[in-house]
This record gives C-alpha cells, structure tokens and sequence, in this order.
C-alpha cells in the first residue's frame, strides 16, 4: 500500500473561535491518519507492541496555507518516504474540497524500546522499508537549538488528560500548552503559516511543566516545554506567524 488517502469531515468541537480548524486538530488528523498506515503496512502499534517496541513521534514540519472551517472536509494524502536507518520518513499533503492544497507536512520518527528506552535503528531494513515518491512536500524537520532565556518560568503538573496510550505526556497537548501561551489578544490577531517541533524527551505523569519563549525575527518564535525537576528541554517549537485577514469573531 504505497500511500494513504483519507477524507475527513471539520466538527465544531475540532475549531476555534472563527470556525476554523485549529492546529492541534490538524496535526491529531496527521498522526491518526500516520498510525493507521502504519497498520495497514504491518508496521503498527499492534506489531511493534508485541515486540516490546513502539513509535514515537521526533520532529515535525508543516506549512499552512489555509486552515478548513466547520463542515468543510478535508482530503489527507500520506506516505511512507522511507528511512535513513534511524528516522524513518513519513509525508502530508492536505487539501480542501476545491483541490487546493492548504497544508504540506514532513515528519520524521523513531522506535524505541518500551524496556529501555533506546532507539530501535532501523539500518537493516534501510532498503527494504515502505518507501513512496511524493511531490510537491514541504522540507524535512530539522534539528532545532534552544535559545535561553532568563524569564520566570511557570511549571504546571502534567494533567490526566495530557497522559497518551504510551503512558507518556502527549505530544499533542504538548503543542496546546505552547499555543495557549501566546494568548488569547495574540491569537485573535495571527494564525500559524509554519510550524517546526523537535521532541527530545518523554515527559510522564507527576512532572511539573513551564513553557519558555523567545523571539526569533519580527513574525517567529521559538518555545520549549521545559520540566521542573531536572530543567530538562522536552520539545522546542519554531511557529512562523502570519497576520489573520479578518478578526471577525461572530457565529459562522
């Protein structure tokens, strides 16, 4: 099965206050849809589970175009783009009901091993793991350097509902709690044209967490989910932001 094609309807509950489908529920889409074929090429979660491993989710780089509102439905093309023996390569491409593309994704992830944690490489299947030739995709994740900061931090424990199927704190609310931290006012105003996150380490229940953000140029930030107890760096975020074309907040 060289590749992945989904159509998916926008619910309320998946949208913001303009009726738009927000960017965790674009990138849930993604790595549902990432598992899924996962399954269907036997290397899913229930395959990798009975061999003591799992996959983990490490970088990840999309552009918007468009974001799809209410009641729209979405066309999700994904593949396999191979491994380099450590990563292994997986493409996005998003489009709304007219054909246009709205969102191009390149994403880059790791089996570890549930006992101890290593990474599983990948090297002995390097010429013979699922591999389909896209186009038209965005560049690969890259590798992302903190800048420090000096600001007060805020930790906040990890919530029972930020704890995935892995036991682990989610990648997704990761991704919410950095949002959340730009503000309501900053929100109404931008939306997300990139986004770029590496995760580099897992965070579990009983961590206290802050989120750290830096300004990189007059339109992007770099943020970091940073835990309490040893000052570890989870994830680091880059989030290109563009100005929305309407601030228009009533009911669709």
């Amino acid at each position: 099965m060289n590749n992945y094609i989904e159509t998916i309807p926008i619910h309320s509950y998946q949208t913001n206050q303009f009726a738009e489908a927000t960017v965790p529920s674009i990138f849930n889409f993604m790595l549902e849809a990432a598992w899924a074929h996962a399954q269907k090429m036997d290397w899913g979660y229930d395959l990798l589970q009975r061999q003591k491993m799992f996959w983990v989710l490490s970088r990840l780089y999309v552009e918007i175009e468009k974001f799809p509102k209410w009641q729209e439905k979405i066309n999700l093309n994904t593949w396999s783009a191979g491994t380099d023996g450590m990563y292994a390569y997986r493409e996005f491409i998003l489009k709304n009901e007219n054909g246009e593309v709205i969102l191009t994704g390149n994403t880059a992830w790791l089996i570890l091993d549930t006992e101890s944690k290593k990474i599983v490489l990948l090297k002995d299947q390097k010429e013979s793991f699922p591999r389909f030739n896209g186009h038209d995709v965005c560049r690969e994740p890259k590798r992302l350097r903190l800048k420090k900061t000096n600001t007060d931090l805020v930790y906040k424990p990890v919530l029972f509902s930020e704890i995935d199927v892995n036991h682990h704190f989610n990648s997704i609310k990761a991704l919410e709690r950095v949002l959340d931290d730009y503000g309501v006012d900053f929100q109404n105003q931008h939306e997300a044209a990139t986004v770029e996150i590496n995760y580099l380490k897992e965070g579990l229940p009983g961590d206290h967490l802050a989120v750290s953000r830096n300004s990189l140029s007059a339109t992007k930030y770099q943020s970091a989910l940073i835990r309490e107890s040893d000052q570890a760096e989870l994830s680091t975020f880059e989030i290109e932001w563009r100005k929305k074309k309407t601030n228009d907040l009533t009911n669709p």
